[in-house]
């Protein structure tokens, strides 16, 4: 199976996914009429480069999925931002991770750190604040007390990314709400 990359607006990749793919007229009406809805929620230039970082960094193919799905997921919350780090140690200068962080003004750092090599999430959330919740995809780290980053929910199963988005929707609530 060959990745492609594709940098444009969703109606240009529309006209080179029709132009490319071969297929008959009425093939090429059937993807023109669909490709708008997917292609405009999905190829937004952070979220091609997101998509990008996760093949480049993920090390399976159902690990990729599944990072991608929570990954698109939050990007249809709206109202957030998805980033990687810079780090002097890798040759690309990125973190081996994406940040979310709230799209609004920022006073905290990020929400969640998704790692694509791993399939791991781990969430500024405390014990206190998922005390109401019980699933064995959530994890605990063992950190200081006091630490803000304690929650993990690695994304191993499809059952995992559904958590983990209503988990990083708890965190965004949580930084929104502070003052």
């Amino acid at each position: 199976m060959e990745l492609r990359i594709l940098n444009g607006t969703p109606e240009e990749i529309a006209e080179f996914l029709r132009l490319t793919s071969g297929g008959t007229e009425s093939d090429h009406a059937e993807a023109d009429a669909g490709a708008g809805d997917v292609l405009a929620s999905s190829t937004s230039m952070e979220s091609m480069e997101a998509a990008a970082f996760i093949h480049e960094r993920g090390r399976t193919a159902e690990g990729k999925a599944r990072v991608q799905r929570y990954i698109d997921q939050i990007y249809e919350l709206g109202g957030v931002e998805i980033v990687t780090g810079r780090s002097i140690r890798t040759k690309d200068g990125q973190t081996d991770y994406l940040m979310v962080r709230d799209g609004g003004v920022r006073r905290f750092g990020a929400v969640a750190y998704v790692k694509p090599a791993n399939s791991g999430l781990t969430l500024r959330l405390t014990r206190e604040d998922v005390a109401d919740l019980s699933t064995d995809c959530i994890q605990f780290r063992e950190v200081k007390e006091g630490h803000k980053y304690v929650v993990n929910c690695p994304l191993t199963s499809d059952e995992a990314v559904e958590w983990a988005t209503q988990l990083t929707l708890r965190a965004l609530k949580k930084v929104r709400d502070a003052d």
